[in-house]
C-alpha cells in the first residue's frame, strides 16, 4: 500500500515539476514515462529479491546492468520530452 501512495505522490509531483519546467505532456509522453517508471520498479524489485534469496552477486550484477540501461533510456526520454 505504501508503494502505491509513493507512486501516486511521485506522479503528482512530476506533473507539477513538468508544468513548471515548461514541458507539455500528451498521452504518448505519459505512456513512455510510465513504462520507464514501471521498468525501474521491476528492476529494483527483482534485484533486491535476488539479494534477499541469497544471490547477492546476481542481484548486484542485475541492478548494475539494468541501471545502465535505465540511465540510457532515461536520457533518451528526457531528450524526447524536451524536444517535442
Amino acid at each position: 500500500m505504501s508503494m502505491g501512495v509513493l507512486i501516486a505522490l511521485f506522479f503528482t509531483g512530476l506533473r507539477y515539476w513538468l508544468t513548471d519546467s515548461g514541458i507539455t505532456m500528451n498521452w504518448w509522453k505519459w505512456l513512455i514515462l510510465s513504462a520507464w517508471f514501471l521498468f525501474l520498479a521491476i528492476t529494483v524489485a527483482a534485484a533486491f529479491t535476488l539479494m534477499g534469496e541469497g544471490e547477492g552477486t546476481a542481484g548486484k550484477r542485475f541492478l548494475l546492468f539494468f541501471s545502465i540501461v535505465l540511465l540510457l533510456a532515461g536520457s533518451g526520454i528526457w531528450k524526447v520530452l524536451k524536444k517535442a
